[in-house]
């Protein structure tokens, strides 16, 4: 898997399969992940940390696509980034899927899966999944030299909606 995906992605997959997998919700149909992620881009917690992305749709990829990925649907909010975008989903409806897509489109255009990746998907973690499922990926992080530096966002106020 390293050499198709590089080393660094490689890492952040492992880190998040050591730490999340078997974790969060799950949905059985499409409209009940709309739902979540509906009620996470309106909350104010996401609001005043991401104010220019105001509308996330999830749809699901055809049945033989390998990886889940996002599409912004324009570059009008800071930096290119969009205020609507797609997460596309391939396989499970699972919420660790949809935190990461998101974590995409909340970062600057071609961040691919670095440290700012990380920081802004551990943000999510630590918001949706909690704190002990926070601990857990960032320490599976830390094992990698790519994600040495990913900053600690414990100090960060979160409320568990």
């Amino acid at each position: 898997m390293t050499a198709a995906l590089g080393e660094r992605q490689a890492a952040l997959y492992a880190a998040e399969e050591e730490a999340l997998a078997g974790l969060g919700l799950r949905w059985r149909r499409r409209d009940q992940a709309q739902a979540y992620l509906d009620g996470l881009v309106a909350s104010p917690w996401f609001g005043d940390r991401w104010p220019h992305c105001v509308h996330v749709t999830v749809e699901r990829r055809g049945r033989g696509a390998a990886w889940s990925t996002c599409q912004a649907l324009d570059r009008d909010g800071p930096g290119g980034r969009p205020t609507e975008a797609v997460v596309l989903v391939a396989g499970p409806l699972r919420q660790p899927v949809v935190l990461h897509e998101l974590a995409h489109l909340l970062c600057a255009p071609g961040s691919g899966h670095g440290p700012g990746f990380a920081e802004t998907m551990l943000s999510l973690v630590h918001h949706e999944m909690g704190l002990t499922a926070f601990a857990d990926y960032l320490h599976a992080l830390r094992r990698h030299p790519e994600f040495a530096t990913v900053r600690d966002l414990t100090i960060l106020p979160t409320s568990r909606r």
